[in-house]
């Protein structure tokens, strides 16, 4: 499959502003690019569009202030990281030391714990309210989350996720999937069931609220 020119440009420029923190000039881009200002110009508004480039401090010559490019946090995302290869680690080590049953109960109590930061937006909401403002959280943190509707044990809306943010790792490490049960618990405040589940088989991950105290 060929490679598109205007997709390898860009990524061209990320790659050379990668290796250059402090940022470079429109000049600098085009030296190491090869193509004309007009050219670079369209490239670098393109990329900030997309929030991967931003204009730095200019840098001071002789004569007056230079423009410069940098990296957004964006943009140095789009390279490859090893967080699967170094989570697959940590977790691995865990329940060596831990054993399964250990590492199950670790991870719950990881959730409720990441939980409590997010409490203070729940404050003051009803159980309803609740359920929405968790979905919104939830797909903050990467989840692709929706409430639906309740079943019969329960009058609370239901959550369902239709990707999981660590799949592969669960693959090997199941017990990371009592993390989202552990957050989940924690910002509604009662115990959660865990319906269905991608990795065992299910169209979707499901969460019910059992009913409150």
């Amino acid at each position: 499959m060929a490679t598109d020119p205007m997709s390898s440009t860009r990524q061209g420029i990320l790659d050379f502003l990668l290796e250059r923190k402090s940022g470079s000039t429109v000049d600098e881009i085009i030296e190491a690019i090869g193509l004309s200002r007009t050219a670079v110009n369209q490239h670098l508004i393109a990329l900030e569009r997309r929030n991967l480039i931003e204009k730095g401090t200019p840098r001071k010559t002789g004569g007056r202030p230079v423009q410069v490019y940098v990296l957004t946090q964006e943009g140095t995302n789009q390279f490859p990281k090893q967080y699967s290869w170094f989570s697959a680690l940590l977790v691995s080590t865990l329940r060596d030391e831990l054993g399964p049953e250990r590492l199950d109960r670790y991870m719950f109590d990881l959730g409720v714990k990441t939980s409590a930061s997010m409490i203070p937006r729940l404050v003051g909401k009803t159980r309803s309210e609740r359920v929405t403002e968790t979905v919104k959280i939830m797909n903050e943190a990467g989840f692709r989350a929706m409430e639906i509707g309740p079943d019969r044990v329960s009058t609370l809306s239901r959550v369902e996720c239709t990707n999981c943010v660590y799949h592969d790792l669960t693959k090997t490490y199941p017990e990371v999937c009592r993390f989202d049960i552990g957050f989940l618990t924690g910002l509604m405040g009662t115990e959660v069931e865990h319906q269905a589940c991608m990795q065992r088989g299910g169209d979707a991950c499901r969460f019910r609220f059992k009913p409150f105290p």
